[in-house]
């Protein structure tokens, strides 16, 4: 069906990061408490910008899952997806403006992530950089 992966109901209590550009490498500043059960979620990405002029810029944007409150320490990375310039010869180019969609589950290998906050890596050369905003939805396809 058309629109089948687009309709999403919007929480804030799930807002993963808002709108803005990130031209470096960066840690969310939004941490989201899952609680001490097991999640298995969708993060929405809204992509509105993504800079690919120089034909080397790569931005990965993580979900970063952590047993700790303040993701200083067991933290790891539950999903990401790739924008920009893909060093993967079977990738073109992605960067259009759009929405996307990045599953996720806060268990691995038997271990509980309660904590999750969304990272940006960005590599190349960038002159603007990325912007999008990021949301936990509530699949209701």
């Amino acid at each position: 069906m058309a629109g089948e992966y687009t309709n999403y109901t919007y929480d804030n209590a799930l807002l993963l990061k808002a709108a803005g550009l990130i031209a470096a490498t960066a840690n969310g500043s939004i941490i989201l408490d899952l609680g001490a059960g097991f999640v298995d979620a969708d993060v929405v990405i809204d992509l509105s910008a993504c800079e690919i002029a120089s034909g080397d810029e790569i931005y990965t944007v993580s979900v970063e899952g952590s047993t700790a409150a303040d993701m200083a320490s067991g933290s790891v990375c539950l999903a990401r997806k790739a924008f920009g310039n893909l060093v993967v010869p079977m990738d073109a180019a992605l960067s259009a403006a759009g929405r996307y969609v990045l599953c996720f589950r806060n268990e691995e290998n038997g271990t509980l992530y309660r904590y999750v906050r969304i990272h940006t890596t960005v590599a190349g050369t960038i002159a603007t950089g990325i912007n999008y905003s990021a949301f936990i939805g509530l699949d209701h396809g």
